[in-house]
C-alpha cells in the first residue's frame, strides 16, 4: 500500500528581520479564487509566508502537535448536508474554500532553503477544525504545520483535536475563524458519482470525477476499517482530501493507492501495470472521532 504524500522541493528565500504576520482573514489571499493557478508561484508564496510565521514565533512545533496524538475524541458542531444534486462545477465553486492544503516545512540538510511536504484536508467547522490523514505526521523532520485554504488564506495549525492511527484520520484546529465547513455523510452506494478536490503532486485544487467502485473492509491492527475504492483520480499530495457525493457532502477521505501488476520480470521487478486501486477511508470513521453538539 502506498500512502499519497507529497514533498515539494520548491522553496523561497526568507531572511532578514522577523516579520509579524497578521492572523488569516478572508481577504488575505495568496491563491487566485478564480482563473488560472500558477502552482510554482503559489508554492513560493506559501513557503515565504510560512517562513515569516516561523521567524515571528507564530507557529506550533511539530513536537507539540505530535504530543497530542493520544486525543481520541473531540466535540464539534457540524453543518448539515444538503439534498439537492450538484454538478461538478457547482461543488467546486461552493466548497473549494473548505478544501485545504496541509503544508509541513522542513530542511533537507543539503541546502539552506525551506522545502514543503504537502497533503490535503477539509474543513469541518467555521472555527478552524479540519480533517486530514494521520500518516502525514510520520515525517519527524518537519518543523510545524500550516494550512492554505481554497480562498487563499494561510494559518498555523494550533492543536490536535482527535486522532486514530488505525483509521488513518486526524482532526486538527487551525487559527482563525469564518472558514467554509464541509458537511459529512455516510451514504455512498457502489456506482454513485463522486468528486475529489485535492493537490496531486503540487497541482493545487484539481477536480476529478468518478464512481464508487466497491466497499471493502481493510484489516488494520486488529480493526476492520471501512473503505471505499473510487475511480476518481488522485496522487501523492492528495492524502486527506475530501471525496464528495453528488449533494456535496464528504463521504470519505483520500487515503492510498495500490497498483496491480500482471507479473514480475527476471530481476523481480513488477511489470505490466494493469490497474490502480484508489482507496479512501469512509466518513463513518471521521464521525467516530466527533461528539456532535
Amino acid at each position: 500500500m502506498r500512502h499519497i504524500l507529497c514533498c515539494s522541493l520548491l522553496a523561497t528565500l526568507a531572511v532578514g528581520t522577523p516579520v509579524v504576520v497578521p492572523a488569516a482573514t478572508a481577504g488575505d489571499s495568496i491563491l487566485p479564487v478564480i482563473g488560472e493557478i500558477n502552482d510554482r508561484q503559489v508554492t513560493a508564496n506559501l513557503t515565504a509566508r510560512i517562513n515569516q510565521m516561523i521567524q515571528a514565533g507564530q507557529t506550533t512545533t511539530r513536537e507539540e502537535l505530535a504530543s497530542q496524538l493520544n486525543r481520541k475524541e473531540c466535540e464539534l458542531k457540524l453543518v448539515r448536508p444538503g439534498k439537492r444534486r450538484l454538478s461538478a462545477a457547482e461543488i467546486h465553486e461552493k466548497y473549494r474554500a473548505g478544501v485545504v492544503v496541509v503544508a509541513q516545512p522542513y530542511l533537507c540538510g543539503k541546502c539552506d532553503r525551506t522545502h514543503l511536504q504537502l497533503a490535503s484536508g477539509f474543513m469541518l467547522t467555521s472555527d478552524g477544525a479540519f480533517c486530514t490523514s494521520h500518516h502525514i505526521m510520520n515525517n519527524r523532520t518537519t518543523q510545524t504545520m500550516v494550512i492554505l485554504t481554497g480562498d487563499g488564506r494561510v494559518a498555523p495549525v494550533r492543536e490536535v483535536l482527535a486522532a486514530n492511527a488505525n483509521t488513518d484520520l486526524l482532526i486538527l484546529r487551525a487559527e482563525g475563524s469564518d472558514y467554509q465547513p464541509l458537511p459529512l455523510a455516510t451514504h455512498a452506494p457502489v456506482g454513485s458519482t463522486v468528486r475529489i478536490i485535492s493537490h496531486p503532486n503540487n497541482r493545487f485544487y484539481s477536480l476529478t470525477e468518478g464512481i464508487v467502485s466497491r466497499h471493502f473492509a481493510l484489516p488494520r491492527r486488529r480493526q476492520a476499517v471501512s473503505m471505499l475504492a473510487v475511480t476518481a483520480d488522485f496522487a501523492k499530495g492528495s492524502s486527506g482530501a475530501p471525496v464528495f457525493n453528488e449533494s456535496g457532502a464528504v463521504v470519505a477521505s483520500v487515503n492510498s493507492t495500490i497498483s496491480s501488476y500482471y507479473g514480475t520480470d527476471d530481476d523481480g521487478h513488477q511489470e505490466n501495470l494493469q490497474m490502480v486501486f484508489k482507496n479512501c477511508v469512509s466518513a463513518r470513521h471521521v464521525l467516530d472521532l466527533i461528539r456532535t453538539e
